[in-house]
């Protein structure tokens, strides 16, 4: 919990509480935490990301119990620490921001029962009252899993153009323009960037002001 300082003096908080009745105590403190240096733009693009976790252990192990065996009580968990850690982040974007997890095809869609990354965005949009539009972004195309590419040219051929702005959002993305919104794309993982840079593409494209959030990241920051 110490390594959580912006946790402290909040013992009524709920969701701390929550954190505190699924979480041991030692075991919040060596969660691989990227405190200070969690927010870095990918080479060569402009593009914000943030991160709460590295992607090491014990954060893979869960995300990949949560994404690959269902067991969706972890999502309230991995909303409730990130709400808390970045919850003067979270509510001061509540009434300029909107979340956009990143969607799946629609067969991957079915395989999986729902989208891993849009259960814990939703859960954190209702702590911080943040709108969320899960259907802002569409996969137009099915693609292979990411992590089965050889190399990073390969990981961005899959995903080349994969990602559109549905086309019956035209007059949600009028009123985002209008009012100067940020869209912040949500995801679980982040490792060679990706998936987040050609989800935001579209977005970036038609001039929307665009960042990125993620659970974990394998993503090494240079010094």
């Amino acid at each position: 919990m110490l390594r959580l300082g912006v946790l402290e003096n909040k013992k009524d908080n709920p969701h701390l509480l929550f954190l505190k009745r699924h979480t041991c105590k030692d075991c919040l403190v060596h969660l691989p935490l990227l405190f200070p240096e969690n927010t870095w733009c990918f080479e060569h693009t402009d593009l914000e990301v943030k991160a709460l976790f590295s992607y090491k252990e014990p954060i893979k192990q869960l995300l990949l119990s949560y994404k690959f065996h269902h067991n969706l009580y972890l999502a309230n968990w991995f909303a409730a620490i990130m709400f808390l850690a970045w919850q003067r982040f979270w509510l001061q974007l509540s009434k300029q921001s909107v979340i956009v997890p990143v969607p799946l095809g629609k067969k991957r869609l079915r395989q999986r029962g729902f989208n891993q990354a849009a259960v814990i965005a939703e859960i954190i949009a209702e702590f911080a009252n943040l709108k969320i539009v899960p259907d802002l972004l569409i996969r137009q195309r099915e693609t292979a899993r990411q992590t089965e590419m050889r190399n990073k040219t390969a990981r961005q051929t899959n995903l080349k153009d994969a990602f559109i702005i549905n086309p019956e959002a035209s007059n949600f993305i009028q009123k985002i323009k209008q009012d100067n919104l940020l869209i912040i794309i949500f995801d679980d993982v982040t490792t060679t960037g990706t998936t987040i840079l050609e989800a935001a593409k579209p977005l970036l494209n038609t001039g929307i002001k665009t960042s990125a959030v993620v659970v974990a990241t394998e993503h090494q920051r240079k010094s």
